[in-house]
């Protein structure tokens, strides 16, 4: 069972803090108390420990903490869950939480932390039935895509990803990556080149309908819009320092919704930074996504490649164990990044701080699987639980301010699910 720890505003510049979720009976559960949510700064073990103290000087939150501390190692995972409504709180590095007994919390395979968006939107159940679809998109200007390629490569040819029946579809300008990908002899592999345009990248997203996401591209903003920047076949030949092909959030999420995607992960800098404003990742789970990773820094290409090579092991297992036995299970990642973690940290975790940066948003709401072939499920659950998302999501669209031919698509979108679970043409 999980921890849950909400941030909210309270008087404009002020933050309260509260347990809100305990395996345990803790008296006093949901008081709010103010928190200081500046940042202690410092180096990385003191800055966690000097963290975990002010939340521990709640102490409703402090006795939460101790209960799932005192956690021996064969307990099981536990995982603590930042419930982030203040954008104050957000900015912090909540990974980085250290107790000076225990070490660097999420470090350990007890204490996995994850945060939970602050719009919070219901998570329809997905139905499973083979192939699991992977998608990567790996086209980064001025960056090879060759070692994330060969760490999915790898993840795809693990048991786990075998009795999935997982199948790897890479969308990439970069010819090495592409070369790779023809060359290697397994049928559950296919590849494509880089569309010239956004909204053509979208559609071959949404068209290779992926439960699994993987993007490595660069983040940013234009027109202050925030933005995956993919590169083209010429920006990889005239050496751009970023990609032409520029993929606006709210085209992402309309790329991504009817795809009714698990996870997605954007190996792309500062894709969980947050300041004024919400992350992309944080972004895209109050958008209706179930899961987003980001990253919360700049961070090294090399620091990427490894969190990649250690993710998707974890990620597979998890879905595995999720759809292994009939009926419906909850699919919680926070702990696939425990190891991702590990393997960045290293030897010594006080000697950088890469480690803390993948960040993980997910919805309030776990997200449950059920296994179709094993049950019959027909695909009309799918269908409307595709047409509530859209219709949730065209809720949010101003006419007056958003982009005319995106209200266009969604409208459309809508109009045929709507004329798709009624029987007839849309």
């Amino acid at each position: 069972m999980r921890t849950v720890l909400g941030f909210e505003p309270f008087g404009g510049d002020r933050t309260v803090l509260k347990l809100r979720e305990a395996p345990d009976t803790i008296p006093g559960l949901g008081n709010n108390e103010l928190t200081d949510v500046t940042d202690p700064g410092g180096p990385i073990a003191a800055r966690g420990e000097a963290l975990l103290e002010r939340l521990c000087r709640h102490p409703v939150v402090s006795r939460g903490l101790d209960h799932v501390l005192a956690q021996s190692p064969a307990g099981g995972p536990k995982p603590l869950y930042l419930h982030l409504i203040s954008n104050q709180a957000d900015q912090l590095p909540w990974e980085q939480l250290r107790s000076a007994s225990q070490g660097f919390i999420a470090l350990d395979a007890r204490w996995p932390i994850a945060r939970i968006a602050a719009v919070r939107s219901p998570v329809d159940r997905r139905t499973f039935g083979p192939p699991l679809t992977i998608v990567a998109v790996l086209s980064a200007a001025l960056r090879s895509g060759l070692p994330q390629l060969r760490a999915l490569l790898a993840a795809i040819a693990l048991p786990d990803a075998r009795a999935l029946g997982t199948h790897l579809h890479v969308i990439s300008a970069e010819q090495a990556v592409l070369d790779a990908v023809a060359a290697d002899p397994a049928a559950d592999v296919t590849a494509e080149p880089m569309p010239a345009t956004a909204p053509e990248l979208a559609r071959r997203i949404t068209a290779a309908r992926p439960q699994i996401v993987h993007l490595l591209c660069h983040g940013g903003a234009a027109g202050g819009v925030r933005t995956l920047a993919f590169a083209h076949t010429a920006d990889f030949d005239a050496g751009e320092p970023v990609g032409s092909v520029q993929l606006k959030l709210p085209d992402l999420v309309v790329a991504l919704l009817p795809c009714a995607p698990w996870l997605v992960v954007l190996g792309a800098c500062q894709t969980a930074q947050t300041s004024d404003t919400l992350s992309l990742a944080h972004e895209l789970v109050s958008q209706g996504l179930p899961a987003v990773a980001g990253m919360r820094r700049l961070i090294d290409l090399n620091d990427t490649d490894r969190f990649c090579a250690a993710l998707y092991p974890e990620v597979l297992t998890a879905v595995r164990i999720a759809v292994k036995d009939a009926g419906e299970h909850e699919l919680d990642w926070a702990s696939a990044f425990t190891a991702p973690r590990q393997a960045m940290a290293q030897a010594d975790p006080t000697s950088t701080d890469a480690w803390s940066d993948p960040v993980l948003y997910v919805q309030d709401d776990p997200l449950r699987i059920l296994s179709s072939s094993a049950l019959g499920v027909s695909d009309t659950a799918n269908l409307q639980g595709q047409l509530d998302t859209f219709e949730r999501f065209r809720a949010t669209l101003d006419p007056s301010t958003a982009d005319p031919t995106l209200v266009q698509r969604v409208d459309a979108l809508i109009a045929e699910l709507r004329a798709r679970l009624a029987g007839g043409p849309p």
